[in-house]
């Protein structure tokens, strides 16, 4: 299950890169791969969740629950036609990188 985890989450960030670039360039599917990548991260996001931890209060666990409810409120958007989508859309993506940034340092043990 770690190892399905791990390509999971290497394949929603390479979505979420390459659809951002697609973006920059104006092309169309850019969106696409953007919100695949999302929806992905979603789902990692979900699996690694651990819900014991929020009969406890912890703090960090429920900004990581706040940060899959943003990117499911930026994919959502997506399919609006809301002029803040895309700032929805880069903020998701900020908080998740904030919020589970001992995920992706590139210490080695």
């Amino acid at each position: 299950m770690k190892r399905f985890l791990s390509i999971l989450y290497a394949l929603a960030t390479v979505f979420i890169i390459v659809g951002a670039l697609f973006i920059l360039q104006a092309e169309s599917y850019g969106l696409a791969l953007l919100t695949s990548g999302l929806g992905l991260n979603i789902l990692y996001r979900i699996l690694i969740l651990r819900l014991q931890k929020f009969k406890v209060f912890k703090l960090h666990d429920f900004l990581k629950l706040l940060g899959i409810l943003i990117m499911i409120f930026a994919c959502v958007l997506i399919f609006t036609n809301s002029e803040y989508k895309f700032n929805i859309l880069i903020l998701s993506v900020i908080v998740d990188v904030i919020i589970n940034y001992k995920e992706i340092t590139l210490k080695t043990q």
